[in-house]
């Protein structure tokens, strides 16, 4: 299984030996409080259900909700915290809906998660250690018994590199091509550089907040905070305007707002990697384009700015995008997109290690 811990949800892929799967769920944590958790008890005694219907981990004494069971409750705040922070209890969550979905409760298997490049050099090895010394926690009022294999902690992107290395073997084409990763997602923008296919080990590669969270932060300016989840529904349904039940009578236009914000957010996005490319100093390159954000709202502004790249290939890994749909089933394209590092990802494990998922 291989998790990517973006802002925009939690993506997982698995292979069970012979078919990969897929699960998306939104990436909230929140502490469960014991006098809760008896009451869910309680209300599955008394009418089913309870805290086998819901994301619910018990790990360590401690109890969590997650994804959509975190929902309406004081959640840990996954938009400012570390990747890393969270990490082990969005890969055991993940870990979690694979034995509930497959009904199989000692899981031996490999794992391999992606973080964000700094997170990936300061905190690989520790969140590595915390899942290999995991062997039992409850999901859904189950014990799962957990065998680690092989544990991989890989920097975000990393996943489309091996993906694209696989086709090019596939194909016979040279196998140290170098490559450059743009991932512009919810939260972050990545620049990677693969020298000669081969991970990098610090600057120019790099991860800063310039997601879509900054373009929400410049269009909630004035009428309501970035997170307020009429804003993003209203955003998904290209509303002209948005109101807020706290604001009663005040109906917000939106289209001047997101013209605006956009082209100041791309300045943002534009002034950040005109600086990364000026320190290039290889000669011929690949570009591989992932994340949400990038093959939507900036997909235009970004096709115009890899013209003027002097060696550069642009790669909007459409291919891969075309077999996640079909592998994962999974339709939007905006969602192959988000889903690419991680498919990319369980795909190199399954292919390297040859340790499907299976039942102990």
């Amino acid at each position: 299984m291989f998790v990517d811990l973006g802002m925009s949800g939690t993506k997982a892929s698995f292979s069970d030996g012979v078919h990969f799967h897929g699960y998306l769920c939104p990436p909230k944590v929140a502490d469960l409080p014991p006098s809760e958790l008896q009451i869910l008890t309680d209300q599955g005694n008394q009418f089913g259900g309870g805290i086998e219907s819901g994301a619910y981990l018990q790990l360590d004494d401690q109890v969590y909700a997650l994804a959509d069971d975190a929902e309406g409750r004081s959640n840990k705040s996954t938009e400012m915290l570390r990747k890393s922070t969270l990490a082990k209890l969005r890969i055991l969550g993940a870990i979690g809906e694979l034995a509930h979905r497959f009904n199989t409760f000692r899981l031996s298997l490999d794992i391999g998660a992606a973080l964000p490049f700094d997170e990936y050099l300061l905190d690989q090895h520790e969140v590595a250690k915390q899942l290999a010394s995991t062997r039992s926690f409850m999901y859904r009022g189950k014990t799962i018994e957990l065998a680690p294999q092989a544990i991989k902690i890989l920097p975000e992107g990393a996943g489309l590199v091996q993906w694209r290395k696989m086709q090019s073997m596939q194909q016979g084409q040279p196998p140290q091509k170098s490559y450059v990763v743009v991932i512009v997602g919810h939260r972050d923008l990545t620049f990677l550089i693969f020298r000669q296919g081969k991970p990098p080990t610090g600057e120019p590669s790099g991860t800063v907040r310039q997601g879509y969270l900054e373009y929400l932060q410049s269009i909630a300016q004035g009428i309501c905070k970035p997170d307020n989840p009429f804003l993003f529904d209203a955003l998904l349904r290209e509303s002209e305007s948005v109101a807020f039940p706290d604001q009663p009578g005040k109906v917000f236009p939106l289209q001047d707002r997101k013209q605006k914000s956009e082209a100041f957010y791309w300045e943002q996005v534009r002034h950040h990697l005109s600086d990364k490319f000026a320190s290039l100093d290889i000669p011929s390159y690949e570009v591989l384009v992932g994340g949400g954000v990038s093959h939507t709202l900036l997909k235009s502004r970004l096709d115009e700015f890899f013209k003027g790249l002097p060696g550069a290939s642009v790669n909007w890994l459409s291919e891969m995008n075309t077999e996640v749909c079909s592998v994962l089933s999974v339709a939007s394209t905006a969602d192959q997109a988000r889903f690419a590092d991680c498919y990319g990802g369980a795909k190199w494990l399954a292919i390297k290690f040859a340790q499907p998922a299976e039942a102990a």
